[in-house]
């Protein structure tokens, strides 16, 4: 479960609750807001298809401006020779990167920076190609740096658990740096593609079967507890060794259901959990030590810790004065996320305890299901709190707002207690439905679920 840090007040502070009278009202589902960088500085992008995108690298929201000024690239994918015949992304073509042949088969998906492309190499291999235009040198160095990243996500990786945690994250194959004119040029970032459709897509299509029952038996009960305890439990014990692995030199900032691959084999076979886009992911050394060019805010505001809201508000300096905050912000933000996105995998594949046909008898299980309720109850709080902070700040980045005057209201209203509170009221629903479940029988399709949440 993700850490709730809270913030210590001001020395001379009087103590008041959070106001949530100035800040957007609850309304009915808002439409997935696209992953942003660090506000004000960057633009977003549109939203990528990522029912297209199958697994790859997709860094769909690449901004425009992003990092101080960089006077010149840093060691990167070699450029294309003066005068080099340009290399055109379209199906049917082969193209050498890195003194590698690939045919491009299909697009797989398309944003702001470009498409994305399938592709085979000679061996037969599935890869996936990205191209994406830079229009200044600054740009130019985030996107070389991206593959640099991948490099040591991939050394990281392999040094801590080999073949079994590198198939988790895409590998770069090959890359090409192609000047198209002055101080323009576009790079290509060829990887390897991870495996099955993201998690969203999947959760989605949960959601849509959902709708159509009418009711559910015993046996379907059963069934649907126990995959939500599964999915959920295997994607911490997938993912989370994984991030540890490669935490002591990337952070990926933006593991959210998006971004997060899941490949399903068919009836029993355990589900396959890989990471994917790493378009946000910084240097984690330099981000803990808040180096000059490290990286700002960025990520989708739905999955940030207390930690971030309140650097949105008052920027990082405010972070020295709450040692749990500022541990939280430069250290956790990667593990928080993937704990607030187990959470809703498991609240969403739960069943629908008000269509069940039979009556619960048992008062252990029917006191079990009440603190299921509670927690479905305190998910659904803090997930329609998180949207509708994160709205407006979307907005923000596509001109439908002032910055300014909206830092203002999320400080007055304190939005970042508002989120430390929802986080704590889920993490006392969670203890109290795991010490409810604890003891029940496997036929109730929630025995695993203590050890999920231990």
């Amino acid at each position: 479960m993700p850490a709730a840090a809270r913030p210590a007040p001001p020395p001379g502070a009087v103590p008041v609750r959070s106001s949530r009278s100035s800040l957007p009202a609850r309304t009915s589902p808002l439409p997935q807001p696209a992953v942003q960088r660090s506000p004000p500085k960057a633009v977003p992008s549109p939203p990528v298809d990522h029912r297209e995108m199958r697994g790859t690298n997709s860094a769909a929201h690449l901004p425009k401006h992003c990092g101080a000024p960089v006077r010149e690239p840093p060691a990167g994918p070699p450029a294309a020779a003066a005068g080099a015949k340009p290399q055109h992304l379209v199906a049917g073509a082969t193209v050498v990167f890195s003194g590698r042949a690939f045919t491009i088969t299909e697009p797989l998906g398309k944003g702001s920076f470009g498409v994305v492309w399938g592709a085979r190499g000679a061996e037969g291999t599935s890869v996936a190609i990205k191209e994406i235009p830079c229009k200044s040198e600054t740009e130019l160095a985030r996107v070389v740096a991206e593959g640099q990243l991948l490099k040591s996500v991939k050394q990281e990786l392999w040094a801590a658990g080999g073949a079994t945690l590198v198939k988790r994250v895409p590998v770069l194959v090959a890359s090409d740096v192609e000047t198209a004119a002055p101080r323009s040029w576009r790079v290509r970032l060829v990887m390897s593609e991870v495996p099955g459709r993201p998690l969203e897509e999947f959760l989605e299509s949960r959601r849509q079967a959902d709708k159509m029952r009418r009711f559910i038996s015993v046996s379907e009960r059963q069934q649907l507890f126990a995959e939500a305890c599964r999915y959920a439990g295997e994607l911490l014990v997938q993912l989370a060794p994984t991030l540890e692995a490669f935490s002591t030199k990337v952070y990926h900032r933006d593991v959210t259901p998006r971004n997060i691959q899941v490949d399903t084999k068919g009836a029993g076979a355990e589900p396959q959990f890989g990471l994917v886009d790493f378009g946000l992911a910084v240097d984690a050394g330099k981000w803990r030590s808040r180096e000059e060019g490290s990286g700002d805010l960025g990520g989708d505001g739905r999955y940030w810790p207390a930690s971030a809201w309140l650097v949105f508000g008052h920027g990082s300096r405010e972070l020295e004065r709450h040692p749990l905050m500022h541990q939280e912000y430069r250290a956790c933000l990667d593990v928080h996320s993937l704990g607030l996105t187990a959470l809703r995998c498991f609240v969403e594949m739960m069943p629908n305890l008000d269509l069940i046909e039979d009556p619960v008898n048992d008062p252990w299980l029917a006191a079990a299901f009440m603190r299921l309720r509670d927690v479905r109850a305190a998910w659904a709080r803090y997930w329609s709190d998180a949207r509708r902070f994160w709205q407006p700040v979307f907005d923000a980045f596509r001109g439908n707002g002032d910055f300014e005057a909206l830092r203002a209201a999320y400080v007055g209203a304190g939005v970042h207690r508002l989120v430390t509170e929802d986080i704590l009221q889920m993490r006392s629903a969670l203890e109290a439905a795991r010490a409810a479940c604890r003891g029940l029988p496997s036929s109730s399709g929630l025995a695993g679920m203590p050890a999920l949440f231990d």
